[in-house]
């Protein structure tokens, strides 16, 4: 069966957020062992966010000289927000630091392995590019297809990627954070770095960063109906893959 055909036959966007929301891998954390095991396997969501996130300025803000003006200053402010808060957040006791920084320290207090996360992004920054980066790496398969799909997406046209963005990202994270950080409250665990950089996207995603996005998509939607539909593909295959990560962690988990 196609792709297209798998998605015309499949889940809709909002039971899939349905499904994230309530997944059972939430309930699986329940020890170190297994933050260890979620953090080295949710770590590559971290780190490709930011090539989606900066894909999307390079589109809606100018970042070359000589500079010229934003077509959609409204969809630039929110981006260069969104990008001042992921890459030089301010942390509570007056840090700044980019979340991907922020969630290896998470990382390093539950005592998981940041190498594999570590070499992946020396592979990039040696321009390796994310297929060859991700085939080479050491970080759990299912972390690399997730990646992949992400990375498929980057050269794609400008409102798929923001319906990746919006339906994959600013909209479904505070739905799945949400009962993940209830869930390590409840037990207690000792993880203030995850709770703090979980609690703080449930803050700005599900704040002004969401809705905004939103806003962004339907602007760059317009009235046409094709963008529209090649848009929500990418975003059921972007919530798909996430769910293929939870099941993943979850058998991993059920594995300890």
């Amino acid at each position: 069966m196609m792709e297209t055909e798998m998605l015309a036959t499949g889940p809709t966007i909002e039971q899939l957020r349905a499904r994230l929301s309530a997944h059972r891998m939430y309930g699986l954390l329940d020890s170190p062992a297994a933050l260890r095991v979620f953090t080295e396997h949710h770590v590559v969501c971290v780190l490709d966010f930011m090539s989606l996130l900066k894909s999307l300025q390079r589109g809606l803000t100018c970042v070359d000289v000589p500079w010229s003006p934003s077509a959609d200053p409204e969809s630039a402010r929110l981006i260069n927000a969104i990008v001042i808060d992921e890459e030089t957040d301010v942390r509570a006791d007056s840090r700044v630091q980019s979340h991907f920084a922020w969630y290896l320290e998470a990382m390093d207090e539950v005592g998981a392995d940041t190498a594999p996360v570590r070499g992946l992004v020396e592979a990039l920054g040696r321009g390796d590019g994310w297929e060859r980066a991700l085939a080479q790496c050491k970080m759990p398969r299912a972390s690399c297809e997730f990646g992949a799909t992400t990375a498929s997406f980057l050269p794609a046209p400008l409102h798929v990627r923001a319906a990746v963005f919006f339906h994959g990202r600013e909209d479904v994270i505070p739905r799945m954070f949400l009962p993940l950080v209830e869930g390590l409250r409840s037990q207690g665990l000792e993880c203030e770095s995850l709770v703090g950089y979980l609690t703080r996207h449930i803050e700005i995603d599900g704040g002004t960063h969401g809705p905004q996005a939103e806003q962004m998509l339907a602007r760059l939607y317009g009235d046409d109906a094709g963008r529209r539909e090649q848009a929500e593909e990418a975003a059921l295959v972007s919530l798909l893959a996430r769910e293929r990560l939870w099941d993943a962690v979850a058998e991993a988990l059920e594995r300890l």
